[in-house]
């Protein structure tokens, strides 16, 4: 069984080589969305790093302009998908073009602290006045890319960024609604907490059941799940290390429950799951079983997500 813990290990940075060119795969920056810690009130949204227009001079219109606000400048790029990323590429600007010197490329899902604990795939060195530099990384997996800066007396300007990558396919899955929330099997065997960072990474959490209509409606999904199930699969249920009380990982309420016989003890391990035949009760499992289990897809306005840490992932 293995228990959430917070573990900083070694971060890797990948450091440009002079002859590396941009990527033959599409350039997705474009279909995401841009956002900054603040906006120069003359002008530089965070929209004109990914408008497709590179022009390196700010009277131009398109590059973007932080507020002279000093530390802990960033910008980021939120991607509808998660994707494989194998470059970033950063158009300065004419003027000023020490400004991106040390600047970090981040790339992940996590998008606590926008995105600042995510793992590096680059740290700038410089890029010529008005130039591009494209930074290699090497595949990395996520859907949030991070630009940021810790100059105490700076301010960030891109004038384009281009991210290079391909969709990352997930595992064979069965889709489904339930209650009007949208759901899929995963026809792949994990632990508790590796199922619980799929879903994050490409969907958005572990599935909870929030009262007996859902109940039922997975039951139903269960029934008719085009391939053979494991006899449980894992949802986001999960029990306080040092309590009794059950949660959902997903931050929805607990106002339901369907347990096998009364909820599990503080002595049991602290994942739940579903039995996959009838009567279908909810259960808890060694956390270390590999499983199928179910991802909601999309997350509610009114959940906010438990954060969760483990040795496993950095």
């Amino acid at each position: 069984m293995m228990n959430p813990f917070h573990f900083k290990g070694l971060v890797l940075v990948l450091c440009l080589l002079p002859d590396f060119t941009a990527s033959s795969l599409p350039n997705v920056a474009p279909s995401g969305t841009a956002s900054q810690v603040s906006t120069r009130e003359k002008g530089g949204v965070a929209s004109k790093a990914i408008d497709g227009d590179s022009n390196p001079y700010f009277s131009a219109g398109s590059c973007t302009h932080t507020a002279y606000t000093g530390e802990n400048l960033w910008w980021k790029l939120l991607l509808p998908a998660v994707y494989n990323i194998t470059s970033v590429s950063i158009t300065g600007r004419i003027a000023y073009p020490k400004r991106l010197d040390s600047a970090e490329i981040r790339i992940g899902n996590s998008t606590k602290d926008n995105g600042s604990d995510n793992p590096i795939c680059a740290v700038v060195t410089s890029i010529p006045a008005g130039g591009t530099r494209t930074f290699d990384c090497g595949g990395m997996i996520g859907r949030l890319v991070r630009i940021s800066l810790n100059h105490p007396h700076g301010v960030l300007t891109l004038c384009e960024v281009e991210v290079y990558g391909e969709l990352a396919p997930p595992s064979p899955s069965f889709s489904a609604v339930v209650l009007g929330r949208r759901i899929v099997v995963v026809e792949k065997k994990l632990c508790w907490s590796d199922a619980l960072f799929y879903c994050r990474d490409f969907y958005w959490d572990l599935l909870s059941i929030r009262s007996e209509e859902e109940q039922k409606e997975v039951e139903e999904v269960l029934r008719t799940t085009s391939f053979l199930l494991t006899p449980h699969v894992w949802v986001g249920l999960r029990r306080y290390l040092m309590d009794s009380i059950w949660f959902w990982m997903s931050g929805a309420s607990v106002n339901y429950s369907y347990w096998k016989t009364h909820s599990p003890s503080q002595i049991s391990s602290p994942c739940g799951g579903v039995d996959t035949s009838d009567p279908f009760h909810w259960t808890d499992f060694p956390c270390g079983d590999h499983l199928y289990f179910i991802c909601l897809t999309d997350g509610q306005e009114e959940d906010k997500r438990v954060t969760f840490y483990s040795s496993t992932r950095p």
